[in-house]
């Protein structure tokens, strides 16, 4: 039986070597090139930065995502939450 919260995948993040990234947990991807790749997960998003960034694989089924190239630094962003959103809106 499946209850009524939304199932949250577990996410981890490996770096082997500063060469290469795999990220469990991945709901999407925003966007990607050779210097930055922007993913988001259940725990907020995580940037990528770097040189020569190469998506290796990606399938969303499983929230896999795996990155080759120079990895310079790794950013996590919290997720915006609508409400407080809205009190900065309306305070």
């Amino acid at each position: 039986m499946q209850d009524s919260f939304e199932k949250k995948n577990n996410h981890s993040l490996s770096v082997n070597n500063r060469e290469s990234v795999d990220i469990t947990g991945v709901n999407d991807v925003a966007y990607f090139n050779e210097e930055e790749v922007s993913a988001s997960c259940d725990c907020g998003s995580v940037l990528i930065k770097g040189t020569h960034l190469l998506v290796e694989a990606l399938d969303l089924d499983n929230g896999i995502l795996k990155i080759n190239g120079r990895i310079t630094a790794i950013v996590y962003s919290e997720k915006a939450s609508s409400k407080k959103l809205l009190g900065k809106l309306f305070s």
